[in-house]
């Protein structure tokens, strides 16, 4: 079984790197080398790692991304990209984003946040989002909170004591998708092509950059910077002050780039077309 490096051991079940603001000139170039590929998901829309069993999770669509046709469903994979179990956890519509905390791992799934077992992927509970259309990346804070974006407006859901709320709602976060969560906020990128920065009360917005496109991902590179995405197909280095470069272009291939996450030096990304998962090397340096 892997190990997570110390400085991505999850506190409260989350899995949340805190970075500080740090010179542009300590980031270096990244290299990112494709290490495996595997097919034969459905619409996979996001990746999350389960540092008790080394393995990841894999939500998979499995038809429209707003469609409630309870077809969706959870994989599971290892660090190599073998499938360990395909429908590892079913009963969902159109699972997103998903966050531990604890034993329990709660999904986005359009209007409502579904709680499953941790162990054994059974339905535990599922929490309804008030007026929410297309809920979508999640992630889990120091204090077992989770919170959901919702891509249909531009709002924030958290889920606390089972119930859910509006955390956050700003015109800036107009078609909102992945989160990451800091020390002292919460970052954000928007299929408006935003990166923004949000105080952990909920408040005062900051727009970082812009000319993202359909951003999807947003995780730390491992150095004070950012590794994103937009889910047609690129893949991006950001830096703190919103500038970028283009690591990976594959919307020629027509093959999208979803919700990754880093572990290490391992990059893995689902790929809702043409329903595949590949794992990545990053090197850091010219």
């Amino acid at each position: 079984m892997w190990k997570l490096p110390p400085s991505l051991v999850p506190v409260a079940g989350s899995l949340c790197l805190a970075c500080s603001p740090v010179q542009l000139a300590q980031i270096e170039p990244i290299i990112l080398t494709e290490i495996w590929r595997t097919s034969g998901f459905s619409a996979p829309e996001s990746i999350l790692p389960d540092p008790e069993t080394g393995l990841f999770f894999v939500s998979n669509v499995n038809g429209e991304a707003g469609e409630r046709d309870g077809n969706g469903f959870i994989s599971r994979i290892t660090q190599e990209g073998e499938i360990e179990t395909l429908e590892w956890a079913v009963g969902m519509d159109a699972p997103k984003g998903m966050a531990l905390v604890g034993d329990r791992l709660y999904v986005a799934d359009i209007d409502q946040i579904v709680c499953l077992d941790r162990e054994t992927g059974e339905i535990i509970a599922r929490y309804p989002a008030p007026e929410a259309g297309f809920l979508n990346d999640a992630i889990a804070g120091l204090d077992g909170r989770v919170f959901v974006s919702e891509s249909a407006s531009a709002r924030i859901y958290v889920l606390a004591e089972e119930t859910v709320d509006v955390w956050a709602e700003d015109p800036q976060l107009s078609s909102i998708n992945g989160l990451w969560l800091e020390d002292d906020r919460m970052l954000t990128v928007t299929m408006d092509g935003n990166f923004a920065a949000i105080g952990l009360d909920g408040r005062n917005v900051e727009l970082l950059g812009t000319g993202l496109g359909n951003g999807d991902a947003i995780t730390s590179d491992g150095q004070g910077g950012y590794l994103s995405s937009e889910w047609p197909g690129q893949i991006y280095q950001l830096s703190p002050d919103g500038s970028f470069e283009v690591l990976v272009d594959s919307r020629e291939a027509d093959i999208y780039v979803n919700d990754f996450y880093r572990v290490g030096e391992l990059l893995i990304i689902p790929h809702w077309q043409p329903g595949e998962v590949s794992g990545w090397r990053i090197q850091y340096g010219e």
